[in-house]
């Protein structure tokens, strides 16, 4: 992505400003494509070839907020030249704002809640509908309960048996003991 932006020159406290048209991700005094002209803050002298301007205008760079100000200073128009205004936000709007959003959030948290019970309710009903196939379910499902019960009580027969021997092994090793 392209952007028209500033790039400082010259000595310390005179700052001087060239504005070039440069990659938005290259750095601030990296490399830049061209020169389209400068700015002198003191004395707010602006050098600028509007036809290259408008020509990287219209291949799509979009000038940063400055560099706005100063082509609207220049008399250039252009749909990609927006000037950004900021101003500070009062607490009392920042509260407004909040009060807001978590209306928003609440409606949106019923909406959800909404499709969500539409949902349940046209899966019942779908159920209600289909009761054949649900006692097929019913039945495969409970068969295969019985089966895992069944294989339960082997498991635990299965237990019981060795813990029976072991209970057997440990009465008679006292009972030597005794005897010796």
């Amino acid at each position: 992505m392209l952007t028209i932006r500033l790039r400082r020159t010259g000595k310390k406290g005179q700052p001087s400003y060239r504005i070039v048209v440069a990659n938005k991700s290259a750095p601030i005094y990296g490399q830049y494509l061209e020169m389209l002209g400068n700015f002198n803050p003191h004395t707010k002298a602006i050098v600028l070839d509007n036809q290259k301007t408008l020509d990287w205008l219209n291949k799509g760079a979009k000038p940063s907020n400055t560099v706005a100000k100063i082509l609207t200073k220049q008399g250039l128009k252009h749909k990609l030249i927006v000037i950004k205004k900021f101003r500070p936000v009062s607490k009392k709007e920042l509260e407004v704002k909040k009060t807001q959003e978590e209306k928003q959030r609440a409606e949106e948290q019923a909406k959800k809640e909404a499709q969500k019970e539409a949902f349940e309710k046209q899966v019942e009903a779908e159920k209600a509908e289909k009761p054949a196939e649900d006692k097929l379910q019913e039945a495969a499902e409970e068969s295969i309960k019985e089966e895992k019960v069944e294989e339960a009580e082997k498991v635990e027969k299965q237990e019981e048996k060795p813990a029976e021997k072991k209970e057997n092994h440990s009465e008679e090793k006292p009972a030597e003991k005794e005897k010796s």
